[in-house]
């Protein structure tokens, strides 16, 4: 394609004009839907390649509908005079359940930095706090990063309360050296949690956890600064609050577009509970405020964390085989049936010590 075009918009972000692609700076995700991870070259001589993730399998409307929410959420604080720092990437949906998706630089989800603290890593409460300080060394860079996660730590219990995001787990929550934390991957939202059974996977009003806690305080015991972080939580609900209709009749417009966890009133009426319009300021507060210690005090979010780093140990352990380097499965004549024809695109020779491949 780029032999013969020479160049192309990415659908991601028409600005964006790339000549090809970088085959060694790609690789796979191991999640479900094992989107790719892509690097194209940047037709700016000075510009640094540009990555992207392509996701395959997952309907993305969702994804970039939720985006939107968030942005208007965003956009609303600011206007108030509240900058919550929120990390908003692009998402595009270029077709039936398949699209194209942002990389944010500097990122890494809360599984890895967790798990370099061993398996049990998410019931610990230092990892983040070690993390951000081994990327901050300084003093006041430190305190920098502080704010930007108390700040985008608030925004983002309000945003994923407010939309009901579900399967919140530590591989969908990525935190930047720079202290901003951020959520990825909406597949599920306005409430319509995974189940185990007849038990709810996502027990927690909303992700808050004593590692994040342990950031804000800076340490084990309760500081002022978490009774500011409270009131920033409850000040951006309430400024939303505001707004009830304007979500409301948004959501309301996207009825009949197809997405399947937004399909009926039930699906509206989900938000409307959530944002309570009938409540005043201060019953909001109370509430909010309440909603943020059941959080905290939720066991079941940290055992949620836990189950996914072994889920995660044993998906890498099973990749031992030889396998596709754009897909993490073993083909066998049983589970895949026979190669019919093969196109062979490039080949490539690597030497070993000893052999040639």
């Amino acid at each position: 394609f780029f032999r013969a075009h020479g160049s192309c918009r990415l659908p991601l972000s028409p600005s964006l004009l790339v000549k090809g692609i970088v085959p060694r700076d790609c690789s796979y995700f191991n999640s479900n839907a094992v989107p790719l991870k892509l690097s194209f070259q940047n037709v700016d001589p000075l510009g640094e390649n540009i990555r992207v993730i392509f996701k395959c399998g997952d309907d993305l409307r969702q994804d970039m509908l939720t985006l939107q929410m968030i942005r208007i959420m965003n956009k609303i604080w600011v206007q108030e005079g509240l900058d919550m720092r929120m990390v908003i990437f692009r998402c595009f949906s270029t077709g039936r359940g398949r699209g194209m998706v942002e990389m944010i630089p500097n990122a890494e989800t809360l599984r890895k930095i967790q798990v370099e603290h061993g398996v049990t890593g998410s019931f610990k409460d230092r990892p983040l706090a070690d993390w951000l300080q081994k990327h901050n060394p300084k003093e006041d860079e430190y305190e920098k990063a502080v704010e930007n996660f108390i700040y985008s730590c608030a925004g983002c219990c309000v945003a994923t309360y407010v939309l009901g995001i579900c399967d919140r787990h530590n591989d969908n929550i990525m935190l930047k050296t720079t202290g901003h934390m951020f959520h990825i991957d909406f597949g599920r939202f306005l409430g319509h949690a995974q189940m185990f059974g007849n038990i709810k996977r996502d027990r927690a009003p909303f992700v808050f956890t004593s590692d994040m806690a342990y950031v804000i305080n800076g340490g084990d015991k309760p500081s002022s600064r978490f009774h500011d972080f409270v009131d920033l939580c409850c000040q951006a609900y309430n400024l939303i609050r505001k707004h009830t209709h304007l979500f409301l009749n948004l959501l309301g417009l996207m009825l009949s577009c197809g997405i399947p966890e937004l399909s009926d009133l039930e699906d509206l009426k989900y938000v409307y509970d959530a944002l309570r319009p009938q409540d005043s300021d201060a019953d909001a507060t109370t509430y909010f405020t309440r909603l943020i210690e059941s959080s905290l005090g939720s066991v079941a979010t940290k055992l949620n964390f836990f189950i996914h780093n072994l889920a995660q140990m044993k998906f890498a352990g099973s990749e031992a085989r030889p396998a596709l380097s754009f897909a993490p499965r073993t083909h066998t004549l049983q589970t895949s049936g026979r190669i019919r024809d093969v196109f062979l695109c490039r080949h490539e020779r690597v030497l070993n010590p000893s052999k040639g491949y």
